[in-house]
């Protein structure tokens, strides 16, 4: 990835890794390549490297295999990963370091995290929003068929830190939502945002974790895993265990109530009392975006001090 502001461009070391995978793998389709084939060929060639390096090559694999997901396979193999030991990697941000963070980023990069913060949209689809995929009036974003990491479709509520991120934009560009000097926004991992988290004392931490934030921030709120996992289009399973694991390791202090002066609460959870509050695996049909009448509600709140952030 460059490091300019407006740029994006292929790592040089994709090139050479998707050669070295071709090297094993010219002629076989895709429903040829198995986890245990990719399993041997790592083990076998890479057994004095790190567990870092082996997941590298893997994510190489299992990007291209989601990809092609959209058009011509019906699943993508359960690559293994390497480094994991076992344990889901917990990463978030307290309220007060979230607003020290945005303190010190150019309005640009604040407005993108502040959206992420809001929404939990992943760094790729808030970087490519567009007018057309935004409806102010019903306080909604939608994101289409192929669009979302999984292939499908996607509704985002908005509340109104998201709604005024948005107003902030409109008119800057015709077509894309998050823009800098005129061109669409290609990068939010710059060297001004890792130069902010260090100024913060914030270490270990990902464009991605602003992600594992938004949600761990809610389930500490009492919100239900499956709504989460709706409103973020997350894979159950996967990415329901790592919202277990970012509650289970975060301290009382962290739990508190996030509607206190100086801070916002994102969405607040409007339970049943003849229903289950636990968070649940369960398979939803439908549009993703949260909503059921047959489970809690969601309800948007209004963001409290939002100018303390900006």
């Amino acid at each position: 990835m460059a490091e300019g502001e407006g740029t994006q461009e292929v790592l040089p070391d994709d090139v050479s890794w998707i050669r070295w995978f071709t090297k094993y793998l010219r002629g076989k389709t895709l429903d040829q390549v198995s986890r245990d084939m990719i399993d041997r060929l790592i083990s076998r060639h890479f057994a004095r490297k790190s567990d870092r390096t082996k997941d590298l090559y893997v994510a190489l694999i299992r990007a291209i295999f989601r990809k092609a997901m959209r058009e011509w396979i019906a699943h993508v193999p359960a690559f293994k990963t390497y480094a994991r030991s076992g344990r889901v990697r917990v990463r978030f941000l307290t309220h007060d370091q979230a607003a020290e963070l945005m303190g010190r980023l150019p309005e640009h990069q604040r407005e993108v995290v502040l959206f992420s913060l809001s929404t939990g949209l992943r760094q790729g689809n808030i970087l490519h929003l567009r007018w057309d995929q935004v409806d102010m009036t019903r306080r909604i974003v939608t994101i289409g068929y192929g669009e979302t990491k999984n292939g499908e479709a996607l509704g985002v509520p908005l509340n109104e830190g998201a709604l005024g991120v948005l107003r902030r934009q409109k008119g800057k560009h015709p077509v894309h939502v998050f823009t800098f000097r005129g061109k669409r926004l290609a990068n939010a991992n710059t060297r001004t945002w890792r130069a902010a988290l260090k100024a913060c004392g914030i270490e270990n931490f990902r464009w991605h974790d602003l992600r594992h934030t938004w949600a761990t921030w809610l389930r500490q709120n009492d919100v239900p895993t499956w709504v989460l996992q709706e409103l973020g289009g997350m894979e159950i399973g996967i990415d329901g265990a790592a919202l277990c694991a970012h509650v289970g390791e975060a301290s009382p202090a962290l739990c508190r109530p996030a509607d206190f002066t100086g801070h916002r609460r994102l969405i607040n959870p409007v339970t049943d009392t003849k229903k289950s509050n636990c968070p649940e695996k369960l398979k939803v049909s439908g549009h993703k975006n949260g909503h059921s009448e047959s489970r809690p509600r969601i309800k948007l709140v209004t963001v409290h001090d939002v100018n303390s952030w900006l």
